[in-house]
């Protein structure tokens, strides 16, 4: 099926695969939403939806000097992204009062989320790679890059709400602090993949 000469099954599968699968955006999400509900973690969502719509208009807009750009900055983007995902790993397995934490005393703030996508890798290849193959025949018109742009955030909205509800769901469990230890072990151990396929890459 084609819509404005788009083939959409591609797009839509690339999408699913990119947005839905771990990473910085999700992990964080679900810790969050472990450790304060859904409610705690709608911030931080926020603030990531609005952060992922702005890169993929960016990337939508000015796809081929994103790409040029890319190779000379790409460097840089790999060092911030590999020491924000590390610092987010150890707000995730530090020792933490959380009878008494709140959500915005420990980071989940709008702007965490806003800021977490301009050093995101992961994000910022989806956008270039998707805008300067799947959905190039797009980058010529400019509202069609920013209803583009508004459906691949509207995913993104669904998958960090997906994924703090799964952290939310087993807030009931994480009373046993073994659980909850475990449960950060398996988020942490996530991060620091990401941060070594940021070093591979």
């Amino acid at each position: 099926m084609r819509l404005m000469g788009v083939e959409l099954l591609p797009v839509l599968g690339y999408a699913l695969a990119s947005i839905f699968t771990p990473g910085p955006n999700n992990i964080t999400s679900s810790s969050l939403g472990m450790r304060f509900g859904y409610q705690g973690a709608l911030r931080f969502i926020a603030g990531v939806v609005t952060g992922f719509f702005c890169m993929m208009l960016t990337s939508g807009l000015v796809t081929e000097l994103l790409v040029s750009a890319y190779g000379r900055i790409a460097i840089v983007l790999k060092i911030a992204g590999v020491a924000y995902l590390l610092w987010i790993a150890w707000t995730v397995i530090r020792p933490q009062d959380h009878a008494h934490a709140s959500p915005t005393a420990t980071g989940t703030r709008y702007r965490d989320g806003l800021l977490l996508q301009l050093v995101n890798p992961k994000v910022i290849l989806f956008g270039l790679t998707m805008y300067a193959t799947l959905l190039a025949p797009l980058t010529k018109n400019w509202p069609a890059v920013v209803v583009s742009a508004a459906l691949l955030a509207a995913l993104s909205f669904c998958s960090t709400s997906m994924w703090a509800l799964l952290g939310a769901g087993i807030q009931r469990f994480i009373a046993n602090p073994k659980v909850r230890f475990a449960y950060s072990i398996v988020l942490v151990g996530l991060l620091l993949y990401a941060a070594w396929s940021i070093v591979a890459s």
